[in-house]
């Protein structure tokens, strides 16, 4: 992949994170890069092209963290506590994470990208919901929803708590991650 084309979409992610998908044109790609739009086009012919790549790298990062916690032998406990960590690193830097970014914006994507972003929202909680009902059967975690209602709260809980955090003066992000571990602790 080329340079210009990474940069291309880190900034995009960063403008969805941060703006909204509907809030940022190709102008703003450019100005920022100090390249011409027709740049921008040449390596994403449309805005459609932009997000829905923007979205497959997520899910590309997604299994590649999931594939590097079962290299490493995370234990549910580890799992759970990795995840929790993305929303932590992005309520500290402001942003929203990419499911909550589009959601929003959701009725006005293209179909590739609503595509994209059901793939990936399917993906984290067949995930989180695995991870769930493995630490459950192991007794590492207690509670009395069945394992995919849980997952939807947690991932509920975690996208809108970015997004209440921007509405917020003050919200103490440690008390949600504690809230959440304290919900399955036995």
């Amino acid at each position: 992949m080329s340079v210009t084309r990474e940069k291309i979409m880190e900034l995009g992610e960063n403008l969805i994170r941060t703006k909204g998908y509907n809030a940022f044109s190709y102008q703003d790609i450019s100005s920022e890069l100090g390249i011409k739009n027709a740049a921008v086009h040449y390596y994403f012919p449309s805005k459609e092209n932009l997000g829905t790549s923007i979205v497959k790298t997520n899910i590309q990062r997604f299994e590649e963290m999931i594939e590097n916690m079962h290299a490493r032998n995370f234990n549910e406990w580890q799992q759970i506590e990795t995840f929790i960590k993305i929303y932590i690193k992005s309520h500290r830097e402001q942003k929203l994470c990419i499911v909550g970014a589009l959601g929003h914006d959701y009725y006005t994507l293209t179909k590739s990208t609503r595509k994209e972003l059901k793939k990936i929202t399917k993906l984290i909680l067949h995930w989180l919901t695995g991870v769930l009902t493995t630490g459950k059967e192991k007794k590492l975690f207690v509670f009395n929803e069945e394992p995919r209602n849980k997952a939807l709260l947690i991932f509920t809980c975690l996208v809108a708590s970015l997004q209440l955090a921007r509405i917020m003066e003050k919200l103490d992000y440690k008390v949600i991650q504690q809230t959440i571990i304290g919900s399955l602790k036995p």
